[in-house]
Order: structure tokens, then C-alpha cells, then sequence
């Protein structure tokens, strides 16, 4: 879930997902480079400050303690061409916990903080604010949501992956996942309760025009060059032998077959009730609209 430098000032913005207790959930906060000029916050420190929603006088008294015991886990987030630092200072209590991101004189220097934070009580969706000084923008990951919620990715940039988590509560039936890429190819991968339950491969509304022969070939194999195969081991990458098992066919070229978009499903035959979704989007101008169905 994105959220904007300008959603983020002053007062803040209530959040946009679910956070779910025990699930791990990482924050990046990125600055991007002053090179307007138009912004001189971006110099000098930053902070981003989680705080509980207050009741209507302004207190905390009958509201959820959001952050009692969360966990922490400073990180270093890895960004191509971006100097990476890890937060710095944690101030912490039950309601609310604020991280100093780091110092810098150079108004032109792109920068990324991150942390993982887990909670142990559920926030719903609008229960807390995210705040940050020092123009930055935030992405957490991954972002979730209760079944039959379309998830939405609108930044036509390439993500791989983009990690989506889905509540399908505890009660059992057939799970539906219904993908919409937004014309560029696009790739499922659903796990549940600890297995790859549904794997699209890549699809698209106009398929031919990103197989052998069609006019965005290139974009396919440009654009898939050198990345990471998801279903091999570590290190096996783009271009591959031909071959394979639908929906993971290898052209002749050495990338995937582009497949039409169907519909897929799987038997919820247990109570595990969290499901981890992965979109690979590799492709320039991606987009794509995810909604996965609750159990029926």
C-alpha cells in the first residue's frame, strides 16, 4: 500500500490496509531527490510517527492499544540507485511509536529507511495514522485486506513482486481469484497454508500481442531479462531452455508464453485463514486490479 509524501505531512493519514496480528509488515520510507529545488525539507532528518486513533475528546482512554506488544526490526532498505540507511531511534508505548530516520545535508540525495513491525493486535483499516516529516513517501508491504476486497496497483512501474496478503477467515469452500491486468502481463502466485495454490502464469487481456510474433514481444524479453525465475532455485534467470508445464511455458525465445485471463480457484479445506498473494509485474506500464473471493 502506497502512500504519498503529501498524505503523510502534518496531521497525517489513517491507514489504508488492515494490519493483522502476526503478520510481518516492512515500511519503506523514500525520499526522492530535490531536483527542483522546490522542496528544502527534503534536507536534514526524518521521522515517521505510527500513532492509535484518539476517541472524540482527543484521548486514548476505551481505544485499542494498537502497539502493545509489537514487535521491531530495524532494517536496511534495498533500493537500486538509492542510498539505503537503516532507522535510527525508537520511542515506543502502547498507543503510538515514532522512528528517527536519518540525517543528511545533501537536499539532492535520494533515501530510503525501513523496519519491520509486528503486531499483536489486529488494526483495521482506519484505526491508526502513519505521519512523517521530511517529504517522504511510504510503501508497506505486504498489503492486506479481507476477502472479496479488490486490490488495486496503479504506479506503471514494474514491481516483482508486489506482496498482497487476503483474510479468508476460518470457515471452509471454494476460493476464487479473479486477475485483472490492466493490458500488460501480469503473474499470479496464491499461497495457503503453506502451499502454491494457484499459479496463473502470465496473462494478459491481449495475449498475442506479447507472444512470439506480436508488436510487445520486446517489452517481454527486455523487461524479463536477468530477473529471478520465481518457481526455480535461487539464480536461475530469464532467458530459460524451452519448454515447461502450463501456465509456466517457455517460449523459443527463452520467456514465458503469455496465456489469455481466466478465472482460478482453490479448495479452502482447512481454517488457516490468512492467504499470501505475489503479483509479479516486471513489465513496463504495469497495472492490475487483484480480487480474491472468501470461501462459498
Amino acid at each position: 500500500m502506497e502512500y504519498s509524501a503529501q498524505e503523510l505531512k502534518g496531521a497525517g493519514t489513517l491507514n489504508k490496509s488492515i494490519l493483522e496480528a502476526g503478520s510481518d509488515y516492512t515500511f519503506f520510507l523514500y525520499r526522492p531527490k530535490n531536483i527542483t529545488g522546490q522542496s528544502p525539507s527534503l534536507s536534514g532528518s526524518g521521522y515517521f510517527t505510527f500513532e492509535t486513533s484518539r476517541n472524540p475528546n482527543g484521548f486514548y482512554g476505551g481505544i485499542t492499544p494498537y502497539v502493545e506488544g509489537a514487535v521491531f526490526t530495524p532494517g536496511i532498505a534495498d533500493s537500486v540507485n538509492t542510498a539505503s540507511f537503516g532507522v535510527k531511534s525508537l520511542v515506543t508505548s502502547s498507543y503510538i511509536f515514532s522512528y528517527d530516520l536519518f540525517e543528511t545535508t545533501e537536499s539532492n540525495m535520494t533515501a530510503t529507511s525501513s523496519f519491520e513491525y509486528t503486531p499483536s493486535i489486529t488494526a483495521p483499516v482506519g484505526s491508526v495514522f502513519f505521519r512523517a516529516t521530511g517529504d517522504y513517501e511510504m510503501q508497506v508491504s505486504p498489503e492486506t485486506q479481507t476477502c472479496g476486497t479488490p486490490q488495486i496497483y496503479i504506479q506503471n512501474t514494474p514491481s516483482y513482486p508486489t506482496f498482497l496478503q487476503s483474510i479468508l477467515g476460518s470457515g471452509t469452500g471454494t476460493v476464487t481469484l479473479t486477475p485483472l491486468p490492466f493490458g500488460i502481463p501480469d503473474r499470479w502466485v496464491i499461497d495457503w497454508d503453506g502451499n502454491d495454490v494457484i499459479d496463473t502464469g502470465y496473462i494478459s487481456q491481449t495475449p498475442a500481442l506479447y507472444n512470439i510474433g506480436g508488436a510487445r514481444r520486446n517489452w517481454v524479453t527486455e523487461d524479463l531479462n536477468g530477473l529471478q525465475v520465481p518457481e526455480l532455485a535461487v539464480g536461475q534467470v530469464y532467458p530459460q531452455p524451452q519448454g515447461g508445464i502450463f501456465p509456466n511455458v517457455i517460449a523459443s525465445d527463452g520467456y514465458p508464453v503469455i496465456n489469455p485471463i481466466t478465472a482460478a480457484f482453490f479448495s479452502k479445506n482447512a481454517v488457516t485463514s490468512i492467504a499470501n498473494v505475489r503479483v509479479y509485474g516486471p513489465i513496463r506500464g504495469t497495472g492490475w486490479n487483484s480480487t480474491l473471493s472468501c470461501p462459498v
